[in-house]
């Protein structure tokens, strides 16, 4: 969350199904870490809209929909749909203007980030293109609340292993070609997904794991490897 007082991340017991998926939180009360607190089960791809107020959420039991939450006095209302399609959504991230990304395409086997305008009247879905979208599987993403970079999950193999790498966005709106955050991050064939940047633009976080049963949560400074990759004049 925005006042770093809150962690959200989903756990299963296997990558086979979602029977166990859940989305879980730790609250800090100014003295220690509460949780983990259960906020909802079935779903994942936790994403906080910009004003921290909303939650949004993907699910692969019902791969065609957005689900949100939104804060309440006492945490957190019920979860509901906020966009249907007849094809396949995977992760859901506004950015600061309203502009809203996804993942997208119609199949599990060649989805394609996307951006949504920032009009609740225009639910369009554009791909995103070239260079950001290579060919095959290009599902988990980060994008920069300013839109100027996204952090996708990318070279992906056929069970699904991928690396990490970064696209900054240019001044007309292209975007550069990925380029590896680095052997520290790509160190050897894992499933690396969830990336997540703190709100103050310092840390990176991402799931990394060779199996099921050895996935951990893992985070970098971020700030200073951003400086080193951004390409001169962006």
């Amino acid at each position: 969350s925005a006042d770093g007082k809150e962690i959200y991340f989903c756990t299963n017991t296997t990558w086979a199904n979602d029977n166990d998926l859940k989305v879980k939180y730790f609250k800090y009360n100014g003295k220690k870490w509460i949780g983990p607190i259960l906020l909802n089960k079935y779903l994942e791809a936790a994403a906080f809209s910009p004003d921290d107020k909303t939650l949004y959420f993907t699910s692969d039991d019902t791969a065609n929909v957005v689900f949100r939450s939104t804060r309440t006095k006492t945490g957190w209302g019920p979860t509901t749909r906020y966009l249907v399609r007849n094809y396949v959504m995977y992760d859901f991230m506004p950015a600061r203007n309203g502009n809203k990304y996804v993942a997208s395409n119609g199949t599990w086997k060649e989805m394609r980030f996307s951006m949504m305008p920032a009009s609740d009247a225009d639910t369009s879905i554009k791909n995103l293109g070239p260079p950001l979208n290579a060919p095959g599987f290009n599902g988990d993403f980060f994008i920069a609340p300013d839109e100027s970079y996204m952090i996708i999950s990318t070279k992906e193999t056929r069970h699904f292993e991928c690396e990490l790498y970064i696209s900054f966005r240019k001044k007309d709106k292209t975007w550069t070609t990925p380029k590896s955050l680095g052997p520290l991050v790509n160190d050897g064939t894992a499933h690396r997904y969830g990336q997540y940047v703190s709100p103050d633009g310092k840390y990176l976080f991402y799931t990394r794991g060779e199996s099921p049963k050895d996935c951990a949560i893992y985070w970098v400074r971020f700030d200073r490897l951003l400086k080193k990759l951004k390409p001169a004049g962006l």
